[in-house]
């Protein structure tokens, strides 16, 4: 009986040992869940996922299957969490195929490369990397998958799948060859492009798929029977590109470069030399409507490459419609980019643009489901004869999303400054895009409208305007400064709350350009851009032409006016450069920085008497390089009515900083980045007047960085994504990090001390931070909406260490702060406690009062 009971009071602390255990490592796998999801990713394709819950077995390991949907055979490979090595690994696969006729000599397989990276989805508040291949509709004994070996200390993982699929039907294929006698090389998507020219009624050359004693090929009706028995006029173009360019401007030699076949020829050519008299107008002489959805849609399922046009003479409505006969492009690789339309007709590009947007969300996958498994049948008559012919359905969706961002381009619309008062706006604007552009409005914060354009402005591509916007009676109160109790616009800090809104003309999407913060306008004796006495105007300038680079002949030198760097090079100083920016000069380059010092030796960028301006990059997104450079004691450029915030400035111009020291600045920001990429690794910002680093809608990665003795925040992002690693922040009179307006910040390994603030949420921003340490700070973290127009802001945060915080946590009702899995209770009015209430300060004080 004592050794029952002895037992019983051993075994309880031994039961709830247990239990403490199991409960500590359920929480520790949740905390790892939240370190490792990443929420900005894709959630994974719901096939996708069925094939991963059906085929899951290991996360700490590869797993794979095969997956068939009606006509897409693909293999996927899936890895839990992968890391940067594992998201590249390789794979080889050995194919055993059921019919010996598919292999060569004495192989037993057929063998297929994996070779580039996972794509990441999110699925389960997991993060999974795929790797995947499309495979060939054949018979299938066996799929052995293997991974690649590249070093020595790697070893190889093998999974192998045994009957993947069920067996391949090959259906009989009759053709009457008499009929149709011209042989061509079956491209695997010529079905799906004829289905979608029937939809939109646009004739083509009738074909059919036929397999012919040890081949297959697709066989097309003879031209000349196709218009004895459809009674058709056909007009033949050899070389399109000329073709097109003699319909731009009513060459009368085009007649020459064509040739008519038919029963209406005359007619025919009676419609072009009316056209070309100027008796029609472009409309008239082709179906505008059938010739844009032809051209939007044939770069998706027809490589590009030069070929024969053809068009046929509605002979009912007098006009010529496209025809398409047949392709010799394969298009079996991705489209690169959409080149811009040949033809230059005003209402074509407008029609011709609603078109790409209509065939960019063609649900090709609904076509595949609903031909009763036609195209199955003629993608499985190609794989008996020639495995490696793949139909691809990423191709095709990948080519759409080209389409799709051809629409959508970064940068559309340029939009500069030329004037502003307080009744008016002056701006020119240039089109970049392929399309023509309507400027429809003044924003505010990209969601408030100013002033509408009644009418809109129509900008042509690659055309040029000034536009002249009234503004209202309200503009002055949009801008607000509620330490100095007063409305009002100031240029070099308002004007990137104005944007301009416009559109791809036919296409209702909108989209906003900034407006670039300095006078480009109108040409006056002080103009910096274009004036020549600017340009280059330093007696020690040497510029290289060979090499495209400007440069300093002497390692020492001053500049006290203006230097403006051309763009077409790159702007390099050398290891031990010196250059002291003084009485108002300033530096602006349009070409990319290539500025690498040495330990010993670093470049040197100074204001010796502190009213030197500093340095603006505005290179056309051509990357600049720093590393080992000093700026010191400068002032942000300004000149007659425009200006920017930032001692050093990159503008559009991506930029990768190593050991850079920015100091002493007597302005708003120490370095600001605008709408670009950047890296920053050793970065050192310190004594800064105002905010140190400012980054505006950028994405990148801040590395090793330390920020000291800052009027204002250290790091300030807003519209922007961007990861915070192994940082020190000290002595920051506001924020240590700032998120604001839709911004992502991932922190890790990150220490902020003696700061007011230590990391803010603002405006629908997202925050995820592990490995926090935060010491001697008056407030830990706050999370709430500042701008209206915006919402609120969400911290997730694993790994914290405060040590002497007076206030740890500040979060808003509708925001919210999770700390190791535990969500921090909320309170109200945040915004009006802070900046400089009870917490912060306002960035007004620091702005525009040097230290």
């Amino acid at each position: 009986m004592k050794k029952h009971i002895l037992k019983f009071i051993i075994g309880i602390p031994i039961v709830i040992l247990i239990f403490v255990v199991v409960l500590s490592k359920n929480s520790t796998t949740s905390k790892t869940k939240i370190k490792d999801f990443n929420p900005y990713l894709k959630a994974i394709p719901k096939k996708y996922a069925l094939a991963l819950n059906n085929s899951k077995n290991n996360d700490s390991t590869f797993f794979t299957t095969a997956i068939e949907d009606f006509s897409i055979r693909e293999l996927l490979i899936f890895k839990t969490n992968p890391n940067d090595k594992e998201l590249k690994t390789d794979f080889v696969l050995e194919l055993y195929p059921s019919h010996k006729k598919h292999l060569k000599g004495n192989s037993k397989s057929l063998t297929f490369n994996i070779i580039k990276d996972a794509v990441l989805f999110n699925d389960e508040y997991k993060t999974y990397g795929v790797f995947k291949l499309a495979l060939p509709l054949i018979d299938i004994e066996k799929l052995v998958i293997k991974t690649k070996i590249k070093t020595k200390k790697d070893t190889v993982w093998e999974y192998a799948i045994t009957k993947p699929f069920a067996p391949v039907i090959q259906k009989k294929q009759s053709l009457k060859l008499n009929d149709y006698i011209i042989e061509k090389t079956p491209m695997l998507f010529t079905s799906l492009f004829n289905k979608q020219l029937k939809e939109y009624e646009i004739k083509y050359l009738p074909s059919s798929l036929n397999k012919q004693e040890h081949k297959v090929a697709r066989f097309y009706k003879p031209l000349s029977a196709y218009i004895s028995s459809n009674k058709a006029t056909l007009v033949k173009v050899v070389n399109p590109t000329a073709f097109w360019k003699k319909i731009n401007t009513k060459d009368k030699t085009l007649l020459k470069d064509i040739e008519i076949v038919g029963s209406k020829s005359d007619a025919t050519q009676k419609l072009f030399n009316k056209y070309l008299d100027n008796g029609l107008s472009f409309n008239t002489l082709f179906e505008v409507e059938k010739l844009a959805m032809y051209h939007a849609l044939k770069p998706v399922f027809v490589e590009n490459c030069l070929e024969k046009t053809y068009f046929i003479f509605n002979e009912a409505n007098n006009i010529l419609e496209p025809f398409h006969t047949f392709s010799e492009c394969p298009n079996e690789k991705t489209l690169r980019y959409l080149t811009a339309s040949e033809i230059d007709d005003a209402d074509f590009i407008k029609i011709y643009a609603a078109a790409i947007n209509k065939v960019s969300s063609i649900n090709i996958y609904e076509t595949l489901i609903n031909n009763n498994n036609a195209f199955k049948d003629e993608l499985v008559l190609i794989n008996h004869h020639n495995h490696n012919h793949i139909f691809n359905y990423d191709i095709l969706k990948a080519n759409q999303k080209v389409a799709n961002k051809s629409l959508n381009p970064s940068s559309a619309l340029k939009s500069e400054l030329i004037s502003i008062d307080n009744n008016k706006l002056v701006f020119s604007v240039f089109n970049t895009s392929n399309y023509t552009i309507d400027v429809l409005n003044l924003r505010y914060n990209k969601k408030k409208t100013i002033t509408s354009l009644d009418p809109y402005v129509q900008i042509t591509r690659n055309e040029k305007d000034t536009i002249t916007i009234d503004l209202p009676r309200s503009f002055e109160n949009l801008f607000v400064s509620k330490k100095k109790k007063a409305t009002g616009f100031v240029l070099p800090k308002h004007i990137y709350d104005l944007g301009i809104q416009y559109r791809i003309s036919g296409v209702s999407k909108t989209n906003v350009s900034s407006i670039i913060p300095y006078q480009k306008g109108s040409k006056n004796n002080d103009d910096l851009f274009r004036t020549a006495a600017y340009i280059n105007n330093h007696k020690y300038i040497s510029v290289d032409e060979v090499k495209k680079e400007i440069s300093f002949s002497k390692d020492s030198v001053v500049v006290s006016a203006p230097l403006i760097i051309q763009k077409g090079y790159t702007f390099k100083l050398d290891p031990g450069t010196i250059v002291n920016i003084i009485d108002g000069g300033k530096i602006i380059s349009h070409s990319p920085l290539n500025f690498v010092g040495t330990i010993k030796t670093p470049i040197k960028v100074y204001s010796s008497d502190t009213r030197g301006q500093g340095l603006l990059v505005l290179s056309e997104q051509r990357k600049s390089i720093l590393k080992h450079v000093i700026f010191d004691q400068l002032r942000n450029p300004t000149h007659g009515s425009w200006g920017v915030t930032g001692s050093v400035t990159f503008y559009e111009s991506p930029v990768n900083l190593e050991y850079v020291s920015v100091k002493n600045n007597k302005c708003e920001d120490a370095l600001n980045i605008v709408r670009t990429t950047f890296t920053m690794s050793n970065v050192t910002i310190s004594n800064t007047q105002s905010d140190a680093f400012d980054g505006d809608f950028v994405k990148g990665s801040i590395l090793n960085c330390r920020f000291n003795n800052l009027g204002n925040d250290a790091i300030d992002v807003s519209g922007s994504d961007l990861t915070i690693k192994n940082v020190i922040v000290s002595n920051a009179y506001d924020k240590g990090l700032s998120a604001g307006e839709n911004s992502k910040m991932y922190i890790d390994n990150v220490e902020i001390s003696n700061s007011e603030i230590a990391v803010a949420g603002k405006d629908l921003s997202v925050v995820i931070a592990k490995n926090l340490k935060i010491l001697k700070t008056k407030l830990g973290f706050t999370a709430f909406q500042k701008k209206p127009e915006f919402g609120p802001s969400q911290i997730t945060v694993a790994g914290i260490t405060m040590t002497d915080i007076e206030t740890k946590y500040l979060i808003e009702s509708s925001s919210s702060l999770i700390v190791d899995n535990e969500k921090i209770e909320t309170t109200q009015n945040v915004k009006d406690r802070m900046y400089g209430v009870e917490f912060g300060r306002s960035s007004a004080e620091t702005r525009n009062t040097p230290k």
